[in-house]
């Protein structure tokens, strides 16, 4: 497992995550009504970091998000693609990498705050599955 990823895991706390949904959310109250979901969708990572060391920030990030979405953790926000665009940016920069949309120097992640606003809203509708966060090759087609 890579040696980053452990810190990751301490990082993304869901106090952490919540904090994150607050602010995407406000001026309504952020709530988590699925505390399992929010702590299984942050542990995501870590377990993928475990059971396929190979993985990339990229994809590291792209199973947080994913299970984010899918799991609809918090009363509110789990669809909007800022709580989900935020914490994957903050997995990347915590990485060391540039964040998803950092100048347009985003490498592998992604360089287009609109085509991953894009990815996220065919996730939460069903449309697209994690990898093609990465991809964005249209599943459903």
């Amino acid at each position: 497992m890579p040696a980053h990823a452990p810190q990751l895991a301490r990082l993304f706390s869901p106090t952490f995550a919540s904090i994150i949904n607050a602010q995407i959310v406000y001026p309504a109250a952020s709530q988590v009504v699925k505390p399992n979901e929010l702590e299984s969708a942050l542990a995501r990572p870590l377990q993928k970091a475990h059971y396929q060391p190979e993985s990339s920030v990229a994809e590291l990030a792209a199973s947080l998000s994913y299970g984010i979405i899918k799991g609809h953790p918090f009363m509110d926000g789990n669809k909007r693609t800022g709580s989900l665009f935020f914490l994957a940016n903050e997995y990347a920069r915590a990485r060391g990498l540039p964040g998803l949309t950092d100048g347009g120097k985003a490498g592998e992640v992604c360089g287009d705050v609109h085509e991953l606003a894009e990815r996220h809203i065919r996730v939460a509708s069903g449309l697209i599955g994690e990898q093609a966060l990465l991809t964005f090759k249209d599943e459903a087609s």
